[in-house]
C-alpha cells in the first residue's frame, strides 16, 4: 500500500526527517513539488491512516495515477455518494505572491469535468467534508506547470484532517486587513472547523498591528491585543455590531497585570516573533489566566532554524501538558518559516 502527503514544497527535508523518526514503517517512493508518497511496510494499518508530521496539510491512501478515466473507475457502482476534493500541490513560490488568477483554476476546471462525467450521484455536491465522509482526493498540478497524470487517492474524514480540498486552500485577505495574519488565522480556523462566536472573547499574543485580531473583530469576538507595537487605528477603533471592541495591552506578554484581562476568555492567539520554547513561556502564562474557560488556541510557531525543527518533539510535549482535550499541528498555505498548533478543549 501507499499513501501520499501534500506539503509545502519548502518543508521537504523537514517532513521526511520527521516521518524517519516518528513512522519509521513509511518508506519512501517518489515525490513531485508539494507531494511525496511512502510505502507501508507491513500489513495495511486497521484504523485511519496517520501522519505524524507537523509539515502535512493533507494526506490519504493512493489509489494510483490517471485522469478522467482512472478517476471514476475509483468509484464503486451503487456505493452512497463520495466527497470529491480536487486542489493543486504546492508551487516553489510563497502563496501570496502567486497570481490569483491562476491558483486553483486547474483544479476546478478538472473538478467541473469529473463531474460532468460522473454517474448521478456518485458526488456530494459541496465539498466540506463531515466526519466520517469517504473522500476522493485528486491531485493536480499547479496551472502554472504542464499538465501530467494526476495522483487519485482517498481518505476516511476525521477530526485530523481539515475538511476543504487538499486541507484548506489560501484564503486571500480583504483589502482592509492589515497584515497577512488575516490569512493565517482564517486559513487555520478553516482547517480546523472552527467557528469562534459572537460574544466570545480572545487574547491574542503579538497582536500588532492587527491583522488576526481583525479576523476575529468581524466574527463578532471581542479581542484583548498583547504588544509593545503599535495597532492599525482600524483595529484599535473597530465598534462591532455586537458590540465587541479592541483592547490594545500595549505592554511585553510578561507584563501584562492579570487584573488587566477578563476574568475568563475563549480564545488564545499567538503569533509573537520568538522561538518556541520562548514563546511557550507566555502561552502557558496565558492558558493559565484563562481560569479554565478556553474552547480554542490558535499557535503560531516560528521555525527560525533547523535546531526549532529538531525540538519539535519537546515542543509538542510541551504542548500537550496544556490540557487540550486535543493537539493538531500543520502548516498552511500562507506560513512561510512557521507552523501552528491548534488547540481545543
Amino acid at each position: 500500500m501507499f499513501v501520499w502527503v501534500t506539503h509545502q514544497v519548502a518543508a521537504t527535508r523537514w517532513l521526511k526527517a520527521e516521518l524517519a523518526e516518528r513512522a519509521p514503517h513509511l518508506r519512501f517512493a517518489f515525490a513531485r513539488p508539494g507531494l511525496t508518497t511512502f510505502r507501508v511496510d507491513g500489513p495495511p494499518p486497521t484504523g485511519a491512516v496517520t501522519m505524524p508530521t507537523a509539515f502535512a496539510r493533507a494526506w490519504g491512501v493512493s489509489l494510483g495515477r490517471g485522469q478522467v478515466p482512472e478517476v471514476l473507475a475509483a468509484l464503486t457502482p451503487g456505493a452512497p455518494p463520495v466527497r470529491l476534493h480536487v486542489f493543486e500541490r504546492d508551487r516553489d513560490q510563497p502563496v501570496d505572491e502567486q497570481d490569483p488568477a491562476e491558483r486553483g483554476a486547474r483544479a476546478a476546471t478538472v473538478a467541473a469535468s469529473l463531474r460532468a462525467a460522473a454517474p448521478p450521484g456518485a458526488f456530494h455536491d459541496d465539498e466540506r467534508a463531515r466526519p466520517g465522509d469517504r473522500v476522493l482526493d485528486v491531485i493536480v498540478p499547479h496551472g502554472h506547470d504542464p499538465d501530467e497524470p494526476w495522483l487519485i487517492g482517498a481518505h476516511d474524514h476525521d477530526a485530523t484532517h481539515g475538511p476543504w480540498p487538499g486541507g484548506v486552500t489560501h484564503v486571500p485577505p480583504p483589502p482592509e486587513a492589515p497584515s497577512r495574519a488575516w490569512c493565517k488565522i482564517e486559513e487555520a480556523l478553516r482547517w480546523a472547523d472552527l467557528e469562534p462566536a459572537p460574544g466570545e472573547i480572545a487574547v491574542e499574543l503579538g497582536a500588532a498591528p492587527g491583522g488576526a485580531s481583525y479576523a476575529m473583530l468581524v466574527r463578532g469576538v471581542e479581542v484583548h491585543g498583547v504588544d509593545p507595537g503599535e495597532i492599525h487605528p482600524d483595529v484599535r477603533g473597530f465598534a462591532g455590531p455586537h458590540g465587541n471592541r479592541f483592547v490594545h495591552h500595549h505592554l511585553p506578554a510578561a507584563e501584562v497585570p492579570r487584573g488587566a484581562l477578563p476574568r475568563r476568555y475563549q480564545w488564545l492567539l499567538n503569533d509573537v516573533n520568538l522561538a518556541p520554547m520562548v514563546a511557550m513561556k507566555y502561552i502557558e502564562r496565558f492558558v493559565a489566566l484563562a481560569h479554565g474557560g478556553l474552547k480554542g488556541a490558535v499557535l503560531t510557531l516560528k521555525l527560525n532554524d533547523d535546531g526549532v525543527v529538531a525540538a519539535l518533539p519537546r515542543l509538542r510535549e510541551r504542548i500537550g501538558k496544556l490540557g487540550a482535550r486535543q493537539v493538531r499541528i500543520t502548516q498552511l498555505p500562507s506560513h512561510r518559516s512557521e507552523v501552528v498548533a491548534i488547540l481545543t478543549w
